[in-house]
């Protein structure tokens, strides 16, 4: 990457200069019955204002922040330009072509820059949901379709994560059809279970989500559909979302800040106040240490029982 990033950028900023001084006589001369002797500000000005933000939109795209208006503008600013050489052509043909050609090359080249980066960027946040296979679109089209409108819908990123909701959620309805009925269970369910039913993707679409078996007592073992259709109240899933986060910090050998846990916690949807992150932190390191006293409670009854 930084091979390619340290001979493309001379080609590509090479590209624009040639650009540049191939209009800057024809813009000079057209602005000099306005501007006089300082006719050569608005060549080098639009030049300079088009690197200026072009190069700001990408590193807007860099920083997953991006703000179209940039690019629109300097798109502007090089229809601009060409329009000033097209009229100077004087409707000739083979003039067009080549005043044309030079920036319609350049911003080939800034999209597919800008392309790249807002591709690598969705990558590396994890923000970038991944592509279906083709051969599961050809053999079975119809659940595919299905799993990718969950995908799209619940901002499932992974693949992996995405197959593990569509098997836990036929599970859940199977469940219900069991007890329900094969089309019965969509009226004669409870309420409560149907719910439980939609909010399975949510549950599924925020990152370690299937944590350790002592992250804050959540059920990882047993039928799907005993966790399908239990209720919590949000300060108990506020608390367990801290547990996960610490969870997921230890593992990464992260030290995590309250500043830090405040962000992860607002990113995942949950609303907090910066004065309640300190107690709702100690509360999560002691539920995470009685669960792990009670993982070892019971090792030594079961180890006891054995002997």
């Amino acid at each position: 990457m930084r091979t390619a990033i340290a001979v493309l950028t001379p080609l590509i900023l090479m590209l624009g200069v040639l650009g540049g001084i191939g209009s800057f006589t024809t813009i000079r001369d057209m602005a000099e019955p306005w501007f006089g002797e300082l006719a050569w500000i608005v060549p080098v000005g639009m030049d300079v204002g088009i690197f200026l933000l072009l190069a700001w939109d990408l590193l807007m795209e860099h920083l997953a922040l991006p703000w179209p208006v940039l690019r629109w503008v300097a798109w502007t600013f090089i229809a601009g330009t060409v329009t000033v050489n097209v009229l100077a052509a004087a409707g000739d043909a083979a003039g067009i072509v080549m005043h044309a050609a030079m920036p319609v090359l350049f911003i080939t080249v800034v999209e597919g820059v800008r392309h790249l980066i807002r591709q690598w960027v969705g990558l590396a946040t994890g923000t970038r949901i991944e592509r279906i296979p083709v051969a599961r679109w050809l053999l079975a089209p119809l659940s595919t379709a299905l799993l990718w409108r969950r995908m799209v819908l619940w901002h499932i990123t992974t693949y992996r994560r995405a197959l593990e909701l569509e098997y836990r959620h036929l599970l859940a309805v199977s469940h219900l059809q069991r007890r329900y009925g094969r089309w019965a269970w969509r009226w004669h369910a409870p309420l409560a279970d149907r719910i439980a039913l939609r909010r399975l993707p949510a549950e599924m679409a925020r990152p370690n989500a299937s944590s350790s078996p002592c992250s804050c007592g959540l059920e990882t073992a047993g039928p799907p559909e005993q966790a399908v259709g239990r209720p919590a109240s949000s300060a108990e899933e506020l608390l367990k979302a801290t547990c996960r986060i610490l969870l997921d910090a230890e593992r990464q050998g992260v030290r995590l800040s309250q500043a830090g846990l405040g962000r992860r916690l607002r990113t995942m949807g949950f609303s907090i106040a910066n004065d309640r992150l300190a107690a709702l932190r100690e509360e999560a390191h002691r539920r995470m240490r009685s669960g792990w006293n009670n993982m070892q409670d019971d090792h030594e009854t079961r180890t006891g029982s054995e002997g």
